[in-house]
């Protein structure tokens, strides 16, 4: 089993990851608002709203949701490395899948 040091600093650095992966996905996250000039008066906006709100919004939201139960769990002295994982997988995913409904939405309008 790690000692609780390690364990504490490990989440730390994820969570100092996480922080910076937020950072890095919020521009191309804005770009995407670029995408709706291939859209003519087909595209459905209310979607790609959608998509595009959840590629900006979403990685800030599970970070921050990420964080704060991470740190929860630190201060109860449990293992929060896991926690700390999956919020930066979530702060990807968000990303992701913004991203898929944007380029879907703009595809189906092109023909």
């Amino acid at each position: 089993m790690k000692s609780p040091v390690a364990n504490r600093v490990t989440t730390i650095v994820l969570l100092v990851v996480a922080l910076i992966s937020d950072v890095v996905l919020f521009v191309p996250a804005l770009m995407l608002a670029m995408a709706s000039d291939g859209c003519s008066t087909s595209c459905n906006m209310v979607v790609f709203g959608l998509g595009y709100y959840l590629a900006v919004a979403g990685p800030i939201l599970v970070t921050l949701t990420g964080i704060v139960f991470s740190i929860i769990k630190m201060v109860k002295k449990q293992d929060a490395i896991t926690t700390a994982l999956i919020g930066i997988g979530g702060t990807y995913g968000a990303f992701v899948l913004g991203l898929a409904i944007v380029f879907i939405t703009v595809t189906l309008a092109q023909g």
